[in-house]
């Protein structure tokens, strides 16, 4: 019985009968606190308003969102703890095989039709390994202090608490997965790629975090030799398609990525794997993917309490581009009716204008030989559409825009001429590492843009350094090994140096160096892998590796 686990039950299922029923199992095995709703919506509302500490799940909600796609917004917006037990209850009696494909598994399914004993003999071992024994003269926390650590970002403490437990009681697979989750977490890819070595021949999953360290310590095509093979050997482990996919981005083989993701995205359209596919459609160019999958990743996402917009307006352009622009306008009025804040949205908004600058651009051109009083009285409603254009396009520079969104601004100003504006905007986007699509302006205009890109992204280097002078090492650091992913070739193997004899020379002071480290792991592993022949690399090298382990 779970009398003594203090559980608080949510049970989501369409059907008031069966939510009845569920009700009344869980009670009868001691869980006297439970809570239903019939939608992921209703759900959704639940959970961010009261602590569950177990989930029941139907897998058909009779609405949009299923109970999959209901169990990826529960983990990505983190609404229950880690150690929170959910159970999948479904009549698919193949819904294994959709557990296995699926990034984020429930701990359990159950089919139906199923009794109160079937019930508690599903949910007992699962809430003892998470959450402790409360048997008799037999209670132990199980693995909720690791759980708990985990959730409140506390990686030091989850590696330390793991390598206690796998000296008492073996490696288990729920401990081995933690500890290699904190050590990517805090960007100990070194460790964390020896960890997933040492488990590869016991877990057929370690072979995915031996490729995804290799991948963040810039070991691509040996990650990509693993990831083909593990996508070979076990198809239906999908979540190995999306760390393939991202390796064949790296190496700028698009059309191979888009490939994978959609294979993938066919055994489980996750919104995450869903909204990779539609970036990737954007920097190709492929407006008809865009359109169909920006459409499911907004469909698929509209209960998350955090949207991403730019989602919205990859959509809104993705019609534009397609020829579809009166579709984008009503696009637009319904996302302004059902999500009023987006309107503060500066990628909506710019999408928003582009649309607009579009429909007047193609109007204009068609009254060129229309009847002179027809063209009069044409003219005088596209000026008033002109004006609704101008207050729109000043407004944009007063909403406050990320990084990630400037791509659409700098396409809203080049359609209403503000060339120049647009390249500046663009520039910005490219020193934090974003790319335009191919079909943003022209040849000249995108040199322009590279140009400013270069100079700024000097700037930044500059501001770096400042952090550095101040004291300010770790967000230096930071800052470094963003920019070396896009920064001229010339300045990589200078930045990825710096940052290791930064970490050097403070350790050699003896100042605490255990949160900078893995900086210093990863610039040094690129180094070597990316710059063989670095004149300062077999110093570096030398300098950092004398005393491999002091702080680490």
């Amino acid at each position: 019985m779970l009398d003594d686990y203090n559980l608080n039950a949510l049970v989501v299922d369409d059907m008031a009968t069966m939510r009845s029923m569920m009700k009344n199992q869980l009670a009868s095995i001691g869980v006297t606190r439970s809570a239903g709703t019939p939608s992921a919506a209703g759900a959704i509302e639940m959970l961010r308003a009261a602590q569950y500490n177990l989930l029941l799940l139907d897998y058909y909600l009779g609405d949009a969102t299923d109970g999959q796609q209901l169990l990826e917004l529960i983990r990505n917006e983190q609404l229950v703890p880690s150690s929170a037990v959910i159970v999948m209850v479904t009549a698919e009696k193949n819904y294994g095989l959709v557990a296995q494909v699926a990034e984020h598994s429930p701990d359990a399914y159950l089919i139906k039709p199923f009794t109160a004993e079937s019930l508690l003999n599903h949910l007992q071992p699962v809430i003892e390994r998470k959450m402790g024994l409360r048997q008799l003269n037999k209670k132990t926390p199980g693995l909720k202090p690791i759980y708990d650590q985990f959730d409140a970002n506390r990686c030091d403490a989850v590696v330390a608490l793991v390598d206690a437990y796998t000296q008492k009681e073996g490696i288990h697979a729920d401990t081995a997965r933690l500890k290699g989750e904190a050590l990517m977490r805090q960007g100990d890819f070194v460790p964390a790629l020896q960890h997933y070595l040492s488990l590869r021949a016991t877990y057929a999953w370690a072979a995915l975090g031996v490729a995804r360290a290799r991948l963040k310590l810039h070991q691509t095509e040996a990650a990509i030799a693993t990831l083909e093979e593990l996508v070979a050997q076990t198809p239906k482990y999908v979540h190995a398609s999306d760390v393939l996919a991202e390796a064949y981005i790296q190496i700028r083989q698009p059309e191979k990525a888009m490939a994978v993701l959609e294979k993938a995205c066919a055994n489980s359209s996750t919104v995450n794997r869903m909204r990779a596919v539609a970036r990737l459609a954007e920097q190709m160019d492929d407006e008809n993917r865009v359109i169909q999958w920006g459409g499911k990743v907004i469909d698929a996402n509209k209960f998350a309490l955090a949207q991403d917009f730019t989602d919205h307006a990859r959509l809104l352009r993705g019609l534009v581009k397609s020829g579809q622009a009166d579709k984008a306008t009503a696009a637009m009025v319904r996302f302004e009716t059902e999500i009023p804040h987006i309107k503060q949205s500066a990628c909506v908004q710019a999408a928003k204008v582009y649309t607009l600058a579009t429909q007047l651009a193609e109007e204009t051109a068609a009254l060129a030989n229309a009847p002179p009083a027809m063209k009069e009285r044409r003219m005088a409603i596209l000026s008033d559409r002109q004006s609704r254009l101008n207050e729109l396009t000043a407004r944009l520079d007063k909403l406050e825009t990320r990084p990630e969104e400037a791509v659409f601004l700098a396409e809203a100003h080049i359609a209403t001429g503000q060339t120049e504006r647009a390249a500046e905007v663009a520039a910005a986007a490219m020193a934090h590492g974003h790319h335009l699509p191919g079909s943003v302006g022209d040849d000249d205009w995108r040199r322009q843009v590279e140009t400013q890109a270069v100079q700024k992204t000097r700037a930044r280097i500059k501001e770096g350094l400042d952090m550095l002078r101040v004291g300010k090492t770790r967000d230096a650091l930071n800052l470094f090994m963003q920019l070396v992913n896009h920064t001229p070739a010339d300045l990589t193997a200078m930045l990825l140096a710096n940052v290791v004899s930064t970490v050097v020379m403070l350790r050699q002071k003896g100042e605490p160096v255990n949160e900078i480290l893995p900086f210093a792991r990863i610039a040094l592993e690129r180094l070597k892998h990316e710059h063989p022949d670095y004149e300062r690399l077999p110093g570096l090298i030398e300098t950092f590796e004398r005393h491999p382990s002091a702080e680490g």
